[in-house]
């Protein structure tokens, strides 16, 4: 049976969209200290913007404490800081600036879920359009699409692990009053972000060719046991098993930084 055809251009899903993040959200779960979705819409929550507050949070309940370091006097707002990690034209580019930390902390923290709110990502979308290859009842994801994310993988692979992490260290006040005002008065964020990346980093191993559906105007993959996966996890198998391989191993870096208890 012929599984390839001519290649056509889909309408995007919404997990694609969300392709936003996990290279601009999985290339920020690194840039936060943790860098990078799909189906169905959802409307954004408002979310109230980041205080300069101390972090209040219950110390008993902190799995992963960090050491918040101090200002090393930059006196810089957290979008120029992280211009200056990853790039100005990069980052002008390819993230979304405007209240950065909290479109940062939302979406972490809802990687782990199915739904995430395509208004608050922090990262603009891959270039292109998504592509399936085959016929219409036989409709399976075009490895073409695994192209499209190498300007992000390239982002991720240039972050400095040590850099990075001295960043976040420095911003985590403004990453915890976000989280904090996402609805979590007792939750610390990274806590949260730990939890997301062993999420991330347990995907499944894809299929050689990924099988598509089309039951209304979005595709879904035809596997259910796929379809019913985050939208952190899909994104990751929709990425190539070659791109996702190199967002883990800077995951995997990342986490043994931040889930260090002694500094």
């Amino acid at each position: 049976m012929a599984m390839y055809a001519e290649k056509r251009k889909l309408v995007q899903p919404r997990d694609e969209q969300l392709g936003r993040w996990i290279l601009g959200g999985l290339a920020l779960i690194a840039i936060a200290v943790g860098i990078w979705f799909w189906q169905k819409r959802q409307s954004a929550e408002d979310v109230a913007p980041v205080t300069d507050q101390a972090v209040a949070t219950d110390e008993s309940r902190i799995l992963h404490p960090i050491d918040a370091a101090q200002d090393d006097g930059a006196a810089l707002p957290a979008p120029d800081r992280i211009a200056a990690l990853v790039g100005t034209a990069r980052f002008a580019s390819m993230l979304a600036g405007e209240d950065i930390v909290r479109r940062i902390v939302a979406t972490v923290d809802n990687l782990p879920r199915q739904k995430v709110a395509t208004q608050l990502l922090p990262a603009k979308p891959p270039a292109g359009s998504f592509i399936a290859v085959g016929s219409e009842d036989q409709m399976v994801l075009g490895a073409a699409n695994f192209d499209r994310y190498a300007a992000w993988i390239e982002l991720v692979d240039s972050l400095d692990p040590d850099t990075t992490f001295n960043l976040y260290r420095r911003l985590y006040p403004e990453f915890q009053a976000a989280y904090e005002s996402l609805g979590n008065p007792d939750g610390y964020f990274n806590d949260r972000l730990i939890e997301v990346i062993d999420h991330l980093l347990t995907t499944p191993a894809p299929p050689a060719t990924i099988a598509l559906v089309r039951p209304n105007v979005l595709y879904q993959f035809a596997d259910p046991a796929l379809e019913a996966e985050s939208a952190g996890r899909k994104l990751l198998l929709r990425m190539g098993p070659g791109n996702a391989a190199r967002v883990k191993m800077k995951l995997r870096d990342m986490r043994d930084r931040i889930a260090a208890q002694n500094r």
